[in-house]
């Protein structure tokens, strides 16, 4: 096993070793892990005698008063940019036991592969980011196009208010407004695929509250089932047909608008129910703005309201005008796309075809990652790796040998040969 291999293995299973399961799941979070990339940092620096690092905690307590550490590791190498890799050090929990061949927070290694929970997500990114360092500091012809610094996070996993939301409230400290991003959560197989775009994301609660009667009875009551099967068929219609543009990047290639959660708050078959609630998940192209679907939401909540007695039958005309239609925004992340002739795309799109040998194929996807709170922030980013696929799954796994090339195509954006 040459040095290179051995060293990428030893990293990626002491992290496996190392449970740090975000606390939004039961989860002990992320500190032992950050003291862990911590010390190998500093390890690296008294290996190669690296003057140039400025390693910074920006560390928060979440609402459990639990630590949450967020680290920063600059190295100038006196450019004018900067080009940032960013991990996160959360992962899921594992899920069924029996599911798994071997213990998930025991490395396992099997035909070139490394299993075990957080292998793929997100370790890839932090082990790639490290051993990029070995292959920098062990140069000799290194040729520095940009700073670099690599950043490791915590709380991706459950909306990242105590991650990168917490890191940008120290914007100015860590960005610059030409730096370039890599988000190293995303990949497939081949390594050929480049997130430059995300949908936006809007999940929403709606509420309806009628009048619960005798199911024998339906005069005497507002029957909330019928209110909202005619509702979400109505506003399902309406956002289709009015966002339906289509862009090829994604796949599927349109937004989405989906009925997912209904509840009422009957248990027998003879109750008519007066309350339910249902959500909607939308996944919206970056050709729209969610201001702007909210805002036809409220229309249509507000002409829905004024007809209700188009959808009934037989109801309590008494109690029409106390029939109630309220909503709660549950999660929203806007729209977000990195110009696809932008620097950071261009260059690692050239590093892909060096390294791997592929051609690069630019994509969107409708679930989020960090990389959508940088561009909000205007900075170029691109979320890309190599992968299994086998985030969150039981059995999770990681070739070494992609762990290597993730760090060889970051060397190849961060060398200039000319």
């Amino acid at each position: 096993m040459n040095n290179i291999v051995k060293e990428t293995v030893e990293i990626a299973s002491d992290l496996i070793r190392i449970k740090s399961v975000n606390p939004a799941f039961g989860g002990t979070g992320e500190e032992e892990k950050g003291k862990y990339i911590l010390n190998k940092l500093r390890k690296y620096i008294e290996k190669y005698k690296i003057e140039n690092c400025h390693i910074t905690n920006y560390n928060t307590v979440d609402d459990k008063g639990i630590l949450r550490p967020n680290i920063v590791a600059k190295f100038d190498f006196k450019r004018s940019r900067t080009l940032h890799i960013i991990s996160h050090m959360d992962t899921v929990p594992e899920g069924e036991l029996s599911l798994w061949e071997s213990h998930p927070y025991e490395p396992r290694i099997e035909d070139g592969k490394i299993y075990g929970r957080g292998s793929e997500d997100n370790h890839k990114g932090i082990v790639s980011s490290l051993i990029l360092l070995k292959m920098i500091f062990e140069s000799e012809n290194f040729n520095p196009r940009y700073n670099l610094s690599l950043i490791f996070l915590s709380d991706e996993e459950c909306g990242s208010k105590y991650g990168i939301q917490h890191l940008l409230k120290h914007e100015e400290e860590i960005f610059s407004k030409d730096d370039l991003i890599i988000v190293p959560d995303f990949g497939t197989p081949e390594g050929n695929y480049i997130e430059v775009a995300e949908k936006g994301i809007l999940w929403i609660r709606f509420k309806i509250r009628g009048n619960q009667c005798h199911g024998s009875a339906p005069h005497k009551g507002i029957n909330t089932n019928i209110l909202s099967a005619n509702f979400i068929r109505d506003l399902y219609n309406k956002l289709y047909s009015k966002y339906n543009r289509e862009d090829l990047l994604f796949s599927p290639p349109y937004s989405t608008f989906e009925p997912t959660i209904i509840i009422n708050n009957v248990e027998n078959v003879n109750t008519i129910p007066g309350y339910i609630e249902f959500t909607l998940d939308c996944r919206v192209l970056p050709d729209y703005k969610l201001v702007e679907v909210l805002r036809d939401i409220e229309e249509f909540i507000e002409d829905f309201r004024k007809n209700l007695d188009r959808y009934l039958i037989h109801y309590d005309r008494k109690s029409l005008d106390e029939v109630s239609i309220e909503y709660e925004i549950l999660q929203r992340g806007d729209p977000s796309k990195t110009p696809e002739d932008s620097e950071i795309v261009v260059e690692i799109s050239k590093a892909i075809k060096k390294v791997l040998d592929k051609e690069p194929i630019l994509c969107g996807m409708g679930g989020g990652t960090i990389g959508a709170f940088l561009r909000y922030k205007n900075y170029d980013t691109v979320v890309w790796g190599i992968g299994e696929e086998t985030a969150h799954q039981p059995n999770e796994h990681i070739k070494i040998e992609d762990l290597i090339n993730m760090a060889k195509v970051y060397y190849e954006v961060l060398n200039d040969e000319s």
